[in-house]
């Protein structure tokens, strides 16, 4: 049998990496789609790397060109306009997972996020319940994936907020009580792989979430203390934070927008009406180990 070919769409960042890395090491063919993947940095040896922008229906449609499978992986957490985000979460999705149907694709994964929903507070959340939709539209059978925060080695969460601590004798926190339930990303690639050879969770949704709910200031604190950096931890009051993310659009590079405060005024944990990791057989381990 031939080795299955699988195109990841907005491949070249963390869980991206990771996840060609598996399939590589599983005997599939990868090949690797963003804007500047001929020039991305740290992307494993093997993969193929084609850049294409999946806001493109033609330069997706080439990408897709002999694929197997394919994985929608691009997402956001900062923006100005609602627009920003409905651009990428659902609109290049739903374009992505048509030309993948038309291009005989055999399956496709969107990966949306714990907390998607058209009531969402957040654009970023309310985008991927839309994406959801539009693909699944477009795209008969394809699998959504919902992770939580994704640690490992240069993962974006953990590694930012450690650099933080580090510099800062205090370190304020947004959302402190939103409770959420991170991963490994070796689960969380194990799951995708799994997936792309054919296993179905119920309702075609996969929720990946690790083995434990923290509070997100317990979190933060559980980090802190096992880097063993010293730095205290102050819950900040979301009109506060609200505030501070208004006054920073100020700047060039805004550091936090108020999507991303009002992201953590909803819990991202998982819930007992879709499936878990636990469905295609993966115990999660301890993403903080």
């Amino acid at each position: 049998m031939n080795p299955a070919r699988i195109t990841l769409l907005g491949g070249t960042g963390f869980i991206g990496r990771a996840l060609s890395r598996r399939l590589l090491a599983a005997g599939s063919l990868v090949r690797v789609v963003s804007r500047h993947a001929e020039t991305a940095a740290d992307l494993p040896i093997g993969v193929s790397a084609r850049s294409a922008d999946v806001r493109d229906p033609r330069a997706v449609s080439a990408a897709l060109v002999d694929s197997d499978a394919a994985v929608y992986l691009p997402g956001r957490v900062q923006g100005r306009r609602r627009s920003d985000f409905e651009e990428i979460h659902a609109r290049a999705a739903r374009t992505s997972a048509a030309c993948a149907r038309r291009a005989g694709v055999a399956r496709f994964i969107y990966l949306s996020a714990l907390g998607a929903s058209p009531d969402a507070s957040a654009w970023a959340d309310q985008t991927k319940a839309e994406g959801e939709l539009g693909v699944a539209h477009a795209f008969p059978g394809a699998v959504v994936v919902r992770p939580s925060l994704v640690f490992g080695a240069h993962d974006h969460f953990r590694s930012d907020m450690l650099g933080l601590m580090r510099r800062l004798p205090v370190l304020p926190v947004i959302g402190p009580g939103t409770r959420v339930q991170p991963l490994h990303i070796d689960d969380m690639v194990e799951a995708l792989r799994l997936l792309l050879r054919g296993q179905k969770p119920r309702d075609n949704i996969l929720q990946a979430a690790g083995p434990r709910v923290w509070r997100h200031i317990d979190l933060l604190a559980a980090l802190r203390d096992r880097a063993e950096i010293r730095c205290r931890l102050l819950a900040l009051p979301e009109w506060l934070a609200l505030m501070l993310a208004v006054a920073s659009r100020i700047l060039p590079k805004s550091p936090l927008s108020p999507d991303q405060v009002r992201l953590m005024r909803s819990d991202k944990i998982a819930d007992p009406e879709n499936a878990r990791l636990g469905d295609l057989g993966i115990v999660p381990r301890d993403p903080l180990a």
